[in-house]
């Protein structure tokens, strides 16, 4: 396997609209990857940063893309639009070892046959059982949207709404601290859904470590930072159009970031090398971890 690092050449930088071009256009930059490898069918998961924010404050370093890359062949070198740094990668690891990692991924549950977006999901999930809970659907209107939902507990007993999400929040001792010092209704509200949205992501993480059926378990598990609190983060929930697919194809994405062991090394190098979850031609996937 190889780990790359790729980046425009020089005389590329300056353009302004080839950066343009680039930046979040998954669909594009995953067809102009391809161009490094010989082989037809992908051959590796790649993640796109801003090099910056990778590289520092240096000569011809700007807001251009960066992009990282994990494959099972070495990546041409020749290529006229990029310049590409690579190494063979083949990670020492073993049973019990501890990482830290960060991971960018494309979330989705499966309900009723179809495939879900986690985040949205969860939001939904936890506006309409809140509103069920205090007796609030009468006032909803037919078909209701997300925002419908919020509308109505934002507008219902100001009391009785709070007194619902603080008992809540308390499940949550960083956002229930956190919200301590910022208790609006609406700041609550988003509080208490961000802290189920990270609670399901966990969940979801969790189980692609875990072993399952007619599953690939990656052979990890996270740990804890505090009793009951796992070292993990939530960040960066982004919606990507595909208009090249249809008009209202896309995918989302979402970074996780915390600290596991490895309990199966074979699963674990299937998710340093595969990727984790699914949109992995457009940039999801890629497990970056440190010792």
């Amino acid at each position: 396997m190889y780990f790359s690092r790729v980046r425009l050449r020089s005389e590329f930088i300056q353009s302004s609209q080839l950066n343009r071009v680039l930046q979040g256009n998954a669909y594009g930059v995953h067809r102009l990857l391809h161009d490094l490898f010989s082989s037809q069918q992908r051959c590796f998961v790649f993640r796109e940063e801003i090099a910056r924010q990778q590289l520092g404050y240096r000569k011809n370093i700007k807001g251009e893309p960066l992009y990282y890359l994990v494959s099972e062949e070495q990546p041409k070198t020749d290529n006229p639009l990029f310049d590409v740094e690579t190494k063979l990668y083949h990670p020492k690891l073993e049973v019990g070892q501890i990482v830290t990692f960060d991971c960018r991924v494309n979330p989705v549950v499966t309900k009723n046959g179809k495939k879900h977006d986690v985040v949205m999901n969860a939001q939904l999930d936890f506006l309409q059982t809140a509103v069920q809970e205090l007796e609030l659907n009468v006032h909803l209107p037919v078909n209701p949207k997300k925002s419908d939902y919020k509308k109505v507990l934002l507008h219902a007993s100001s009391a009785r709404v709070d007194t619902y999400l603080t008992d809540k929040i308390q499940r949550y001792p960083a956002y229930a601290e956190l919200l301590r010092q910022n208790s609006s209704l609406k700041d609550k509200l988003n509080g208490t859904i961000q802290a189920h949205i990270d609670e399901r992501m966990q969940h979801w993480f969790t189980r692609q470590g875990e072993p399952r059926a007619n599953a690939v378990s990656y052979g990890f598990e996270l740990l804890d930072d505090n009793p009951g609190q796992k070292q993990f983060q939530v960040s960066g929930y982004q919606w990507h159009a595909l208009p090249e697919k249809e008009k209202k194809a896309g995918f989302s994405s979402v970074n996780l970031t915390g600290k596991l062991q490895i309990t199966d090394v074979a699963g674990f190098e299937q998710a340093l090398f595969k990727g984790i979850g699914r949109a992995k031609a457009f940039g999801c996937g890629l497990l970056m971890i440190r010792r």
